[in-house]
């Protein structure tokens, strides 16, 4: 019988990536659970505790992105959670949307992470409406009508920014939504 040259270092070298790749899977599934963590603390209105899990989400991220060379594809998930979590953390504390480059996330997670944020956006719109905040509703809706209309002109296959399209006619709904909620919450 023959055997395949080199058989024994292939294996082994196939269980260290597979060893790699579960590690940055584990990762991605923490950073997703912290990023909900803390968008749920923000909703509820505890920011001293979604501060706090925004730092665990950071220290995960930077963990992956050490160990995710060559598995981004796994990882892309957690990065896109992770521009919604901290995106909406900034919104929420300094009133501005963050960059890509000042949150330190490659492109297509930046993209897909804002473009999710638009719900976290209505959410706190409609609560703001129901606290009689037509103002802080009307910034909320800015801040989603904004990020909707920088990206209206985009299209990319989706093999390129996976749901992308899916993402843009959502964020659309939601825009058109909350610009319907504020007008009856104005003129009533």
């Amino acid at each position: 019988m023959r055997s395949i040259p080199d058989v024994g270092r292939i294996e082994k070298r196939l269980i260290a990536l597979q060893k790699k790749k579960d590690i940055v899977q584990e990762l991605s599934r923490d950073a997703i659970r912290a990023a909900g963590k803390s968008i749920t603390l923000m909703h509820a209105g505890k920011m001293k505790g979604a501060g706090s899990e925004m730092k665990r989400l950071a220290a995960l991220i930077l963990k992956l992105k050490k160990a995710e060379k060559g598995f981004e594809y796994f990882s892309t998930q957690a990065h896109q959670e992770y521009v919604e979590a901290r995106a909406f953390y900034i919104i929420l504390k300094e009133r501005r949307l963050a960059s890509a480059g000042e949150l330190r996330v490659r492109e297509i997670p930046y993209l897909l992470g804002i473009m999710d944020l638009t719900g976290e956006l209505k959410r706190e719109a409609i609560e703001a409406m129901r606290d009689g905040d037509t103002k802080l509703a009307n910034e909320y809706y800015g801040f989603m009508k904004g990020i909707y209309d920088s990206t209206r002109a985009m299209r990319f296959a989706n093999s390129l920014v996976p749901e992308f399209r899916r993402k843009q006619d959502t964020a659309r709904i939601q825009v058109e939504s909350t610009a319907s909620e504020l007008l009856g919450a104005t003129s009533r």
